[in-house]
């Protein structure tokens, strides 16, 4: 299998020097399902970062993704920001419920 090297130019030289670890790795993703991760070039990868430990659920899971394009769908409130929303209601109910 040959991997040819993508042009990495614009986050070397955009993107802050800080997030230093992801330099390390020679390689662009396009899209992610379950714990694999995809190049621009169709290799998969077994992603073991995770989202830094946020995704207990692993890229796109099925009944997350269709509630989430559901809320889309019906205009749901994207960036609220600081602002009261039902979403965000929702969540503070459950969070206050449940943890």
């Amino acid at each position: 299998m040959t991997i040819t090297q993508p042009d990495l130019s614009v986050f070397e030289t955009v993107e802050s020097e800080v997030r230093s670890y992801c330099r390390g790795w020679p390689t662009v993703f396009d899209r992610a399902q379950g714990s694999r991760m995809h190049d621009e070039d169709g290799h998969a990868y077994l992603d073991f970062f995770a989202g830094a430990g946020s995704l207990n659920y692993g890229h796109n899971n099925p009944v997350l993704k269709r509630a989430l394009i559901d809320y889309l769908e019906r205009d749901g409130v994207t960036h609220g920001l600081d602002m009261s929303t039902t979403a965000k209601r929702s969540f503070l109910q459950a969070f206050q419920d449940l943890v």
